[in-house]
């Protein structure tokens, strides 16, 4: 019991705490519409993809984590709707049009680059939020349930993953709005609700498949868009 604390404690802070540099790194203003903010992120959870390949293929889960069953999908995007309703309904509390904590919205979408221009970005973002629900499912969440109850693990797992983010608050703050919170609250609602699909499931497709359309809907069909002439 005691190697499987040390296991699970190294790689839930493992993760979070090289997650938490890399999106330092990609949501600083310089990179603000830049490839490099994608590429740096992708290629984060690209390598830690494979090692959560690896670590369920040595438990022998791959089979079950990954097994397709009849409605997921269908599941998956209603998922991926309601919270993507929930996100637009947040934004016009938090950040309403015509408002200055509508900066905080602008920000956000600026920093994407998620303008019409940004040909297959959706579809990049998309394949990311798979790889990153792909982490933080299969093995963070993995990890923790060893030594913990799966509610539990759930619970941690999305208050890691909030962490992690967190710098976005003071990245991406706007003059006279203050720290931008958009980030960190997406992460921590979007995060609970796809720990509760992956504990009631047991199976990663389900999570997967809702992570990235919530994602891709985001870019594809924007809460925000510039005022163009």
């Amino acid at each position: 019991m005691k190697e499987a604390f040390k296991e699970a404690g190294l790689t839930a802070v493992g993760v979070t705490l090289v997650t938490g540099a890399v999106m330092t790194y990609a949501f600083d203003a310089e990179r603000a519409g830049q490839a490099s903010m994608l590429l740096a992120i992708g290629g984060l959870y690209a390598v830690l993809s494979v090692i959560t390949l690896r670590r369920i293929h040595m438990r022998g889960e791959l089979g079950q984590r990954f097994a397709l069953v009849r409605g997921d999908i269908t599941f998956a995007a209603v998922t991926a709707g309601v919270l993507y309703g929930g996100g637009r309904i947040a934004c016009l509390v938090l950040a309403p049009h015509g408002s200055p904590h509508e900066l905080w919205l602008m920000r956000v979408y600026l920093q994407l680059g998620a303008m019409p221009e940004a040909k297959l970005l959706g579809f990049a973002v998309g394949v990311v939020a798979a790889m990153e629900e792909l982490v933080w499912r299969g093995l963070v969440m993995r990890a923790l349930e060893d030594v913990m109850t799966p509610m539990r693990a759930a619970v941690a797992t999305t208050a890691l993953y909030t962490l992690a983010h967190a710098s976005t608050l003071f990245l991406m703050r706007m003059p006279n709005v203050g720290p931008d919170p958009l980030i960190v609250l997406a992460a921590a609602g979007t995060g609970f609700v796809f720990a509760i699909l992956g504990v009631r499931t047991g199976r990663l497709v389900p999570c997967l498949v809702a992570h990235a359309l919530l994602t891709w809907s985001f870019v594809e069909f924007p809460l925000w868009q510039p005022a163009w002439p």
